[in-house]
C-alpha cells in the first residue's frame, strides 16, 4: 500500500490495483499517417478508496522527488478550483516509487470511451452537451490563467449523470520528468494530433489558451464522427460545427476564437440546450410511455395465449382438477353415488384395420370421434378418454345433474348412433359404419392417476358393467 497525501491534508491508503480490477478504461486514440500505423491502445485508471468513495489515482512514473515550493504553489492552486466540468483534485501520493495524483473518479469512463462504443447511442444533443461541457470547462481554466496543455478526448472523463468532465489538468511541475512505460511512437503520434502546429518544433513550450484550443478542434472532430481523429473530416450535419472546427484548427493562433466564444456559439447552434441528465429524463418518458404500451400488447397476447392454453387443458382434464394441479395440489379422488357410463367401438374394426394403412386408421378415427365430441358438446356429459376405437363418456361426473345424467347419455348415444348411418369412411366410402354402445348406471370414484401425462379415470362396477354392455351388444345398438 502507499501512503497517500490529500489536498486537506489528511492520510488515505490506495492498495495498487489488478490489472482486472474494477477500472474505468481510457482508450488513446489512433490514426493512419503516412507516416505511422499506429494501433489503438488501452490503459485502466487504478482506483482507491478515500473518505468512503472511489477516486482515480494516476500514477507518475519519477525516479525521485522533492517537494519543492513551486509545487505547493500547483497544488494550492488546483484546490481552489471548483467548477461542474472540471475532475476534482483531491490529493497526491510523494513517496517514490508510487509517486501519483489523487483525483475525482467518472465511473462512464473517458469521452474517447464513449465516442468509440457503438453500444451506446449517442444524439447530437448528447454530443453538444459533451463538446460544450468541455468548453466550459477550459473556458474556467483559462479565466484562472491556467492552460492544459495535454487536452485530448482520453483526457476528459463522464461521470454518472453524463457530464464530461475535464482531467489531468494543471500541476505542471508535479508532473514534470513524467515518463509513462509505453510506445515512444504512440506518444509521439498522440503529440502530434493534438498539439498545435505552432509548437511541433519546439521541445519545451509553456501551453496557452490558443494551444489548447486546436486541441479542443480535435475532439470536436472526434464527437461529430464518432472515430479517430483523422483530419481533414467531412460530415454532412451541423455545417456550422464543421466551421468552429475549422477556426479552432487555423494555422494562425491569434485567429483562432477563445473558450468564451465557443462557449456562444456552440449554444446557437445546440438544438437541445439541455441538460443530459434532462435529455436522459426526456428519452426515458418516452421509453415509460412505449413500455406501457409494450406491455399492454404483451399482456393482451399474454392472456389470449393462457385462454388458449386453459381451453387446451379444459379439454383434458376437469376445470377444478386442471386448476388444482396448476397450483400444486394433490387432486383428491371424489366418490359420486350416482352417474352414467357410455361406452362404444367399431364393429368389425380389426378386419377393417387390417386392410388399411395406418394413416387411414388414424385419418378414420379422428374424423369419426371429432364428429362425436361436436356433438356431445350439445349435452351435459364429459368425455373421459379414446383408447383405440373405444370411445367412453359420463354424465354426472365431475359435475353433479341428479337424476338427469340417464336421459342425458341415452340422448346422446342416439345421437351418435344416428350420425354414423350417414357417415362416410374416408377411403371406404361405399363400407358402412357400425358402432355398438353400452350404458350403465351406478355408483363410480373418480381421481387423477399419474404426474406425466395425468389422466382422470373412473372406477367401479359401473364401469365394469358399461363396458361389458358395450362387448355384447350388436352394431348400431346400444343396451
Amino acid at each position: 500500500d502507499c501512503i497517500v497525501w490529500t489536498a486537506t491534508g489528511s492520510m488515505m491508503s490506495a492498495p495498487p490495483a489488478p490489472s482486472d480490477s474494477n477500472t474505468s478504461c481510457i482508450t488513446a486514440l489512433s490514426s493512419c499517417t503516412a507516416a505511422a500505423n499506429v494501433s489503438r491502445k488501452q490503459y485502466f485508471t487504478q482506483t482507491g478508496s478515500y473518505d468512503g468513495r472511489t477516486v482515480a489515482i494516476k500514477k507518475i512514473m519519477k525516479k525521485a522527488f522533492t517537494l519543492s515550493k513551486s509545487i505547493r504553489k500547483e497544488v494550492k492552486q488546483v484546490r481552489e478550483l471548483d467548477h461542474p466540468n472540471l475532475c476534482k483534485f483531491i490529493g497526491g501520493c510523494i513517496e517514490v516509487p508510487n509517486v501519483a495524483i489523487v483525483t475525482e473518479y467518472c465511473p462512464k469512463g473517458s469521452l474517447s470511451d464513449v465516442l468509440l462504443n457503438e453500444d451506446i447511442p449517442l444524439n447530437w444533443g448528447f454530443r453538444f452537451s459533451f463538446a460544450t461541457d468541455i468548453a466550459q470547462g477550459m473556458a474556467y481554466l483559462h479565466h484562472h490563467k491556467m492552460y492544459h496543455g495535454r487536452l485530448k478526448s482520453s483526457n476528459c472523463v463522464i461521470d454518472d449523470r453524463w457530464v464530461c468532465k475535464i482531467a489531468d489538468y494543471g500541476l505542471q511541475s508535479y508532473r514534470k520528468e513524467d515518463s509513462p512505460e509505453g510506445s515512444s511512437s504512440y506518444q509521439q503520434h498522440l503529440i502530434q494530433i493534438y498539439t498545435a502546429p505552432e509548437v511541433h518544433s519546439l521541445s519545451d513550450f509553456e501551453p496557452n489558451s490558443m494551444t489548447d484550443v486546436y486541441s479542443y478542434a480535435i475532439i470536436l472532430l472526434e464527437i461529430a464522427t464518432r472515430s479517430d481523429p483523422m483530419p481533414p473530416v467531412c460530415f454532412s450535419h451541423f455545417l456550422s460545427l464543421l466551421q468552429l472546427i475549422r477556426r479552432c484548427r487555423i494555422n494562425n493562433p491569434a485567429q483562432r476564437p477563445t473558450f468564451e466564444q465557443v462557449k456562444k456559439m456552440l449554444y446557437k447552434m445546440n438544438p437541445n440546450k439541455v441538460s443530459p441528465v434532462d435529455m436522459m429524463m426526456t428519452l426515458m418518458e418516452k421509453y415509460s410511455k412505449h413500455l406501457e404500451i409494450l406491455v399492454s400488447e404483451r399482456t393482451q397476447d399474454l392472456m389470449h395465449e393462457k385462454q388458449k392454453t386453459d381451453r387446451l387443458l379444459y379439454s383434458m382434464l376437469p376445470k377444478q382438477v386442471a386448476d388444482d394441479l396448476r397450483q400444486g395440489k394433490h387432486a383428491q379422488a371424489q366418490s359420486y353415488l350416482s352417474a352414467t357410463i357410455f361406452f362404444s367401438d367399431i364393429v368389425g374394426f380389426t378386419q377393417l384395420s387390417s386392410s388399411s394403412t395406418p394413416y387411414q386408421v388414424v385419418d378414420l378415427l379422428n374424423k369419426l370421434y371429432t364428429t362425436f365430441d361436436e356433438i356431445i358438446d350439445n349435452y351435459d356429459v364429459y368425455k373421459v378418454e379414446t383408447i383405440g376405437d373405444a370411445y367412453m363418456v359420463v354424465s354426472g361426473v365431475p359435475r353433479e345433474n341428479g337424476i338427469l345424467h340417464a336421459g342425458e347419455i341415452a340422448s346422446m348415444a342416439l345421437d351418435l348412433l344416428d350420425v354414423c348411418k350417414t357417415f362416410k369412411i374416408p377411403h371406404k366410402p361405399n363400407t358402412l359404419l357400425k358402432i355398438r354402445a353400452g350404458i350403465h348406471s351406478g355408483a363410480v370414484v373418480a381421481g387423477v392417476v399419474g404426474t406425466k401425462m395425468p389422466r382422470y379415470c373412473l372406477f367401479g362396477d359401473t364401469v365394469n358393467t358399461a363396458s361389458r354392455m358395450e362387448s355384447t351388444s350388436e352394431g348400431n345398438k346400444e343396451q
